[in-house]
């Protein structure tokens, strides 16, 4: 019996039971024929099952510890199996090292759990090819990069195994679209493609009904998805829908702009510094009812300052505005070359000001020997770059930062491979 005949979840047969060659211990067998080793808990020999036989191939010395028992029963993606095996794998050469347990169904066949680091993968076998693409290989339009290539070494085992589990000389290939991973496992006389997914420790317990600790997750895994990464691709194309429709409106309110000049005029500074009450003019109604006014002030300052303490009143409501403005420059020659500094006008711009009649209530204040005199030129409407830019940069703080902790999160999951694309020299 090879399980292939069983087509229901009913009536699904009983494990033989063999006698371990070596210690007469009982050897439950749930694959059947297709159980190829069998590795014995209580002398750690492993078996060659391939003829229906028990040949001894090689005596482990030491035991692992086991997260999930095996005859533990749980359901993966719909489908019921058994943990009929367990292999701890390691890197040759290397430290590294990961647990690999065996599942079983009669109607399925064999699937794989493997963990690392905490971090788990639930593998199934594919008859699908992948096409490569350099070091990379693409399955159904998806590319998965290469992560890591190396031959594994079993340091113990425990249960039954679908092939030779005393197999050394296998190479592993990763690639990983996570969470997503394909293994290519080649051996000497075969080869196995393996399509994987990340699987977290609570889905594990869950399936499993499992009441002890599993390992603890260590970094980033393989194939372990940020939390946020799934969300990134819509994000950046929000963030371009909104940075458009922020570039459009500000394209419109550019061209709508007026960019009227309300008033101009020159005025002497009084020698007691009196305040001065500048003529009156009109701010006219806009389509929001309300408009920014651009203040600029001009005077003829050298190598000194003037300042001015200016009031925007509105003649019908009483309503102030007020603000300051001022100027300073300064040139000489020092060491044989000249400098300046400062400037002599400067402008800023009043927001959300009401349509209606205005006058400037103006103090000026100048230094002994100052300028005499200055301009102020007063713009309604203007169209202003800042703001577009404020609320570009505040558009842009979610999404950047999204970017910058998704990168992170990237480079520290590659930093455990030979092959990543973080590597500089």
């Amino acid at each position: 019996m090879d399980g292939s005949e069983i087509n229901s979840n009913n009536n699904l047969p009983s494990a033989e039971i063999l006698n371990c060659p070596k210690c007469r211990s009982a050897l439950r067998v749930t694959g059947f024929l297709l159980t190829k080793n069998i590795a014995c808990r209580k002398c750690h020999g492993i078996f060659d099952h391939s003829n229906g036989n028990l040949k001894l191939i090689r005596v482990f010395k030491k035991e692992k510890y086991n997260n999930i028992p095996i005859g533990s029963k749980g359901t993966i993606d719909g489908k019921k199996y058994e943990v009929v095996g367990l292999a701890n794998y390691r890197e040759a050469h290397t430290p590294y090292a990961w647990d690999e347990y065996i599942l079983f169904s009669p109607i399925h066949g064999y699937s794989f759990l493997s963990v690392f680091e905490g971090h788990w993968n639930y593998f199934e076998q594919t008859i699908l090819r992948p096409k490569r693409e350099g070091n990379d290989v693409n399955l159904n339009g998806d590319t998965y990069r290469i992560f890591n290539r190396y031959k594994k070494k079993t340091d113990y085992a425990l249960g039954e195994f679908p092939w030779d589990i005393s197999e050394n000389s296998n190479t592993i290939t990763e690639y990983i679209y996570p969470p997503y991973i394909i293994v290519h496992d080649k051996g000497t006389n075969e080869e196995t493609w393996l399509l994987g997914k990340y699987i977290t420790p609570k889905e594990i317990k869950e399936a499993f009904n499992l009441q002890t600790y599993l390992p603890q997750q260590k970094g980033i895994g393989s194939t372990q998805l940020h939390s946020s990464a799934a969300s990134l691709s819509k994000v950046k194309h929000l963030t371009l829908y909104v940075v458009l429709s922020i570039t459009v409106l500000q394209i419109i309110f550019s061209f709508s702009a007026k960019e009227k000049v309300v008033f101009k005029d020159q005025f002497t500074i009084p020698v007691n510094k009196t305040g001065i009450v500048s003529p009156p003019f009109e701010l006219e109604k806009t389509l929001f009812g309300k408009s920014n006014l651009q203040v600029e002030l001009i005077a003829p300052v050298h190598n000194s300052w003037m300042e001015a303490d200016i009031t925007l009143v509105n003649d019908l409501s009483g309503e102030e505005f007020h603000f300051e403005e001022g100027v300073e420059y300064y040139s000489g020659v020092e060491g044989g070359e000249s400098w300046s500094e400062g400037q002599n006008y400067t402008d800023l711009t009043l927001s959300s000001i009401p349509a209606g009649k205005y006058h400037l209530n103006i103090f000026p204040a100048i230094p002994d020997g100052g300028v005499g005199y200055f301009q102020l030129t007063l713009t309604q409407d203007v169209s202003m770059l800042s703001n577009y830019f404020i609320i570009l940069l505040i558009a842009l703080i979610f999404p950047v930062a999204l970017w910058i902790s998704v990168s992170s999160f990237e480079a520290q999951r590659w930093m455990n491979s030979d092959f990543s694309p973080y590597h500089t020299e």
